[in-house]
């Protein structure tokens, strides 16, 4: 946002689709997903558009960056139900039945929704009544029992710690309902269950193995599968990300820092940049042409609303070498304008360090403009829970109506993903 006006873009893609004008609207669409890479507006109009022209790839690809912001969004899980009906019969089943539970029924939905053929298990016993005399499990201690018919309480006792392996003497200890819902056990029936393509239990089982030892890199692979087999590729791929941490994790030999801990490392990494800036403005010579500064500022603002990110920053580096240490104003404008120039060019962390910076100049400037690109950087590396304090900060923080809107919206878009996440978990 700030100099660049991501609403003007959407309203101009949108005009151009009522026109017909769909290639036009495909390149707004398409510039503004590169300015906000989380715009779900963004998205789903490129998925429309694309559609329109034909091009059914990018419109799946599109609808699927729109769904992995907002999966409860109705339209974009219709949309893809009916693209995918001839190219994926499964997939586009699961997308009809999320839209049906969100969205209006209608006949199609329906239809579709039934592509997916139940299979049909062949079970030991047809029976529907439970009765517990004939649980297969309990075969092997009443042959015990047999066996040692004719030998003393105590003694009995003996024979069977000697038989039982120690794994067998706990289950008898705890019961047959423990084995049931053992790691080993659950671990088991996922697979089996995978297997038989039985994918909802698959996840079901491994959510619960996940819900004892949320850390057990085995449990994330083996949900990642079922989701990916489910055709929640999406889910499937947040899973493997966490693999990917929990892994990183055991290898570095680390520990996952607390939300606390992780707020104290965001205040001494601003106050490092801090003694940075005043270490650097130090060396700066006395005689400094304020004007020279205020020129290159000028000139990387024109080439950010160009989308010329590579060469802004370059204007906004020679503008913080030149600033004078009391022009507080014009080094907190330009460490915001080399924040927007680092997210333009998808470097996030470093997007974050400069809006800090600009905090630490001065905390009484800081602007919801700030904190909502601040927010909008932490969105974009997954860290939600900080990019929701942001937001929540910039509300207050004179933003207009309409800005205002837009902020509420990445609110709710960030706390929808923080629940998705705490259900996979």
């Amino acid at each position: 946002m700030s100099d660049f006006d991501l609403r003007q873009l959407l309203q101009d893609a949108e005009v151009s689709a009522n026109r017909g004008n769909y290639l036009k609207s495909t390149d707004l669409y398409l510039q503004a997903t590169k300015f906000d890479h989380n715009c779900t507006t963004a998205w789903y109009g490129l998925g429309v558009t694309n559609a329109k022209l034909g091009n059914l790839e990018e419109s799946i690809n599109s609808f699927e960056q729109a769904h992995r912001i907002n999966p409860d969004y109705g339209p974009t899980n219709a949309n893809l139900a009916l693209i995918l009906e001839h190219i994926d019969p499964e997939r586009a089943s699961n997308f009809a039945k999320m839209a049906i539970e969100t969205s209006s029924e209608s006949s199609e939905l329906v239809r579709i929704s039934r592509l997916s053929k139940v299979k049909k298990i062949q079970l030991f016993e047809e029976s529907h009544v439970y009765k517990e005399e004939v649980e297969i499990i309990k075969l092997p201690s009443k042959q015990v029992n047999v066996e040692l018919k004719q030998v003393s309480e105590s003694q009995q006792q003996n024979i069977q710690e000697e038989e039982l392996q120690p794994e067998d003497v706990e289950l008898k200890s705890k019961g047959i309902n423990d084995f049931v819902n053992s790691k080993t056990a659950r671990k088991s029936r996922a697979m089996k269950m995978t297997g038989k393509g039985d994918h909802a239990s698959a996840v079901n089982e491994w959510k619960e193995l996940l819900k004892k030892d949320s850390s057990d890199i085995d449990s994330w692979k083996g949900l990642a599968d079922a989701l990916s087999q489910a055709g929640y590729i999406e889910r499937a791929n947040q899973c493997m990300q966490r693999v990917k941490e929990l892994t990183k994790i055991k290898d570095n030999n680390n520990v996952q820092l607390d939300e606390e801990e992780e707020l104290e490392n965001l205040i001494a990494a601003a106050k490092e940049v801090k003694e940075k800036i005043i270490i650097d403005d130090e060396k700066i010579k006395s005689n400094v042409n304020v004007n020279v500064s205020i020129e290159w500022y000028n000139k990387g603002i024109v080439l950010l609303t160009e989308n010329n990110a590579n060469e802004a920053l370059n204007c906004f580096d020679k503008a913080l070498s030149d600033a004078p240490s009391e022009e507080i104003e014009l080094r907190v404008r330009t460490h915001n304008g080399k924040g927007h120039a680092l997210y333009q060019l998808e470097k996030y962390p470093e997007s974050i360090q400069e809006y800090h910076a600009a905090v630490v100049l001065d905390p009484s400037s800081v602007t919801g403009r700030t904190l909502y690109n601040m927010g909008s950087s932490y969105a974009a590396i997954e860290f939600y829970d900080d990019a929701v304090k942001c937001f929540e900060q910039a509300k207050n923080r004179g933003l207009g109506d309409e800005d205002l809107k837009l902020c509420k919206a990445q609110i709710n878009r960030c706390k929808l993903i923080i629940k998705e996440q705490k259900k996979l978990n």
